[in-house]
């Protein structure tokens, strides 16, 4: 298993190969359905650019710069937390 950056196939659905998807939604230059880049678990079968480790994970989401805020408090969720939780599906 892999940590990936994919977008929808042309048809709107997730690609086969990810397992758990759907994480880290950014905009991109494609035309719908395929104009988000999205994060997640994929098959060793999965071709898309992959994260090494955490930390490249944590880079791309601080470049991208992601807030998480819980809607009814708006307490923020720091960035490490979020990229951990995520990274902690690989298992």
């Amino acid at each position: 298993m892999k940590m990936i950056k994919y977008v929808l196939t042309p048809a709107g659905t997730i690609p086969e190969y990810v397992t758990d998807g759907g994480y880290l939604a950014w905009t991109n230059s494609g035309t719908w359905p395929q104009n988000l880049d999205l994060v997640g678990v994929a098959n060793d079968s999965a071709t898309e650019t992959s994260f090494a480790n955490e930390a490249a994970l944590l880079a791309y989401a601080q470049s991208k710069n992601f807030e998480f805020k819980e809607p009814m408090s708006d307490e923020i969720t720091p960035l490490e937390t979020v990229v951990s939780n995520l990274w902690s599906k690989l298992g």
